[in-house]
């Protein structure tokens, strides 16, 4: 895990899974964005720290443009993680690319997806993402492969199943 209490200040977006992990508590004099979709989904949890946190200027919930979240959107087709990716998650993957901040985030899709855009991730497990992968749908009865969005074989009807290829590793 990279140090995020540096003495250059950088952005940090932080999706839910790095709130959760309380690396907005953590942060020191890194500066940390989160979009309104992510702030819906974690209010709930200590919501007067995070108040206090916005107020003072230690948090701020910004929305990312439409270009950015459709640059996000394709690159989660291109991965085959379109399905697996929440509209929070789409949001802060494309807030981290806008800005250009390093992303908190321990969820796997949001990694992958982040990795084939060029956006830094740091993960609050420590353990982060070895490879890219690319995700493909497919059905165990008839061996038809198919994209990702796709649930149930067009063909014989079965439900699809998912297998990835390896990208690079990191």
């Amino acid at each position: 895990m990279q140090n995020l209490g540096s003495k250059e200040e950088e952005k940090l977006a932080l999706d839910a899974s790095a709130f959760y992990a309380g690396i907005v508590f953590l942060s020191g004099a890194t500066r940390c964005v989160t979009t309104s979709a992510v702030f819906d989904e974690i209010k709930h949890v200590k919501a007067a720290a995070l108040d206090a946190l916005v107020h003072a200027g230690n948090l701020q919930v910004l929305d990312p443009g439409r270009k950015s979240i459709d640059a996000v959107s394709a690159a989660a087709k291109k991965t085959g993680d379109v399905a697996k990716l929440s509209a929070a998650d789409v949001s802060i993957l494309a807030l981290a690319l806008e800005r250009k901040a390093m992303l908190a985030s321990d969820d796997y899709a949001v990694a992958n997806v982040a990795a084939t855009l060029g956006v830094r991730v740091v993960a609050s497990s420590g353990k982060g993402i070895r490879e890219t992968r690319r995700y493909i749908a497919y059905c165990s009865a008839c061996g038809r492969a198919f994209s990702p969005e796709k649930q149930e074989c067009p063909l014989c009807g079965n439900r699809l199943k998912r297998r990835y290829k390896k990208v690079t590793t990191t």
